[in-house]
């Protein structure tokens, strides 16, 4: 698990580099949200808006 932590991590900090920059990390995987080890993920990420459907999504990326 720390391995698969620390790769999420670091694409996650590929996709936000600047304070300029958005994007979305989408993780679809449920065993982010069901299993004990899933929070050590989310811990991993700098602070983030969880999105329950696509729609905001789509509104994230109007703003």
């Amino acid at each position: 698990v720390p391995a698969a932590v620390l790769s999420l991590k670091q694409g996650a900090g590929r996709l936000i580099r600047t304070v300029r920059d958005r994007g979305v990390l989408c993780i679809l995987d449920p065993r982010l949200r069901t299993r004990r080890y899933g929070a050590a993920f989310a811990r991993s990420l700098p602070a983030f808006q969880p999105a329950a459907d696509l729609d905001e999504v789509a509104s994230f990326f109007r703003f």
